[in-house]
């Protein structure tokens, strides 16, 4: 492998057989796949249900079916899978079966690494937070943990970066003490022999750390979560039942999620092809991002893939796909009976950097420098400033630890066309978002076709250095590559 390949591992689901723990709680025999064939259309244009096509309803409890998908995977550019693995504490695993007789077995020969999911396990697929199995923490149950992955650390498909092991945890906030915790993982890794274990925190919801501060190396992206979007107007299948779900729209996350700032640790890229937990979800707890399809994925991960080989070196350069077979919240790669290998085909061009002619530039990172004078794309070139671009900012606060400001913009020339807005801080862009809410104040007295003109834009507040917002600027950037700066009033630069 070249030092400038991006490796793109999977997240790998492993609750594809019948356990005691599942049979207890949902009935006899049951897999995840009863829920999935069961999921139902909840509005115009939704696509339930999810059925696998090359595959089937596999088995995961048959090593054939673990063969096929590793055989699948390599021949798109997939580097390896991310397995699950529930070590819930006190001597108890749950679905372990496919990642242990894939390790004692030696088949499939595919590259391999494992993703602690520290949580309970619990009823959320009826609405309902209860545990079925709760998840336990002691010291000594970190050290058991060690002493069993270690032999897989040793197998030559572990998936290692400069030689460490890499292992990932997925709620390393929960930890009762998460350097500690850290501190057992290194120390089991090199009393085994290795010089030290690569160990990467999942970041869930907004809750952004630099892992250095916990013991970890790296954070990972894990979309959708953290990851902001616009709701979607639906037309519920069943008008008299109505759909109170969250439908959002995708290629706004994607959007959202390559242009977040950049945060100064070590941090790896996620995508997800799509999106859809009404399976597991009654429909008013749904979560739906529509307009996912292979072409808008591809050209996300064709963006994390640059953004890769820019900010990452070596065997740093990995990405992260959430997911390689989670059917029941439809994050899946697998091909099924609607895009077939399409969303594969989408993987390996991206990876590969091979072209593709249907481009969906509403996905893309910007990459501007602005000066009083003038403001710049990434090649250096200008823009022009213009007088049809208008807009205001409306309001500016903190929440959360995040600076939020609201406002709104637009191109009177296309007024209808979305339009970007940036936030610089000296002249550097800090973080970059799109008009996408709807504000019927600026279609009645600017446009009317300016019906989402307004905008939303976040950002830490520790990544931004000024005390007052008096050196933040926001700017207006059309289609047309017009620009326009908009005034903060006086009133409220001090947070």
């Amino acid at each position: 492998m070249s030092s400038e390949d991006v490796r793109f591992i999977c997240f790998y689901l492993p609750q594809y057989y019948p356990i005691p723990e599942n049979d207890l709680a949902w009935g006899k025999g049951y897999t995840d796949w009863r829920r999935v064939v069961q999921a139902q259309p909840l509005f115009e244009g939704h696509y339930q249900p999810r059925i696998p096509a090359d595959l089937g309803l596999y088995d995961l409890r048959l090593q054939e079916s673990q063969i096929a998908q590793a055989e699948i995977a390599s021949q798109y550019g997939i580097t390896g899978f991310c397995y699950y693995m529930y070590w819930m504490g006190e001597g108890k695993k749950l679905l372990e079966r496919p990642m242990e007789q894939m390790f004692a077995s030696g088949k499939p020969d595919y590259p391999f690494c494992v993703c602690w999911a520290n949580h309970h396990w619990r009823l959320n697929w009826i609405g309902q937070a209860d545990a079925i199995v709760k998840q336990h923490y002691s010291e000594e149950d970190a050290v058991l943990m060690m002493e069993h992955m270690i032999p897989m650390f040793k197998d030559d498909r572990y998936i290692k970066v400069d030689g460490k092991p890499l292992f990932i945890v997925y709620g390393s906030q929960v930890l009762p003490d998460p350097p500690r915790y850290a501190e057992i993982f290194r120390k089991a890794a090199k009393d085994a022999g290795f010089k030290d274990i690569f160990l990467c925190r999942i970041e869930k919801d907004n809750q952004i750390l630099d892992p250095t501060t916990i013991g970890f190396d790296a954070a990972i992206e894990f979309p959708p979560s953290g990851l902001r979007s616009v709701t979607v107007s639906v037309k519920p299948s069943d008008p008299t039942n109505g759909f109170s779900g969250n439908v959002n729209d995708y290629e706004q996350t994607a959007f959202y999620a390559l242009n977040r700032p950049s945060p100064d640790f070590k941090f790896l890229r996620g995508v997800m092809p799509q999106w859809d937990n009404t399976a597991r979800r009654p429909p008013n707890d749904a979560t739906i991002f529509q307009g996912a399809t292979p072409e808008a994925y591809e050209q996300w991960l064709r963006e994390c893939v640059e953004w890769t080989k820019a900010n990452r070196q070596g065997e740093e350069r990995l990405i992260f796909c959430n997911a390689w077979n989670e059917w029941g919240e439809s994050a899946y790669l697998e091909p099924d009976l609607r895009y077939g290998h399409a969303y594969l085909e989408a993987t390996r061009r991206a990876l590969s950097g091979a072209s593709n002619d249907s481009q969906h530039l509403s996905i893309s990172r910007i990459g501007y420098q602005y000066d009083r004078a003038d403001l710049c794309d990434q090649a250096g070139q200008k823009l022009s400033p213009s007088d049809k671009i208008v807009g205001s900012v409306d309001r500016i606060w903190k929440q959360d630890e995040r600076i939020c400001i609201a406002g709104w913009g637009c191109d009177l020339e296309s007024p209808d066309r979305q339009v970007n807005i940036l936030l610089f801080e000296d002249g550097v862009l800090k973080t970059a978002d799109r008009t996408f809410i709807a504000r019927p104040d600026v279609a009645k007295s600017i446009n009317e076709k300016a019906v989402k003109a307004g905008f939303h834009l976040e950002i830490q507040s520790n990544l931004v250095k000024a005390k007052d917002l008096a050196a933040l600027k926001v700017v207006v950037v059309s289609e047309k590559r017009r620009y326009a700066a908009l005034a903060v009033p006086k009133a409220m630069v001090s947070l």
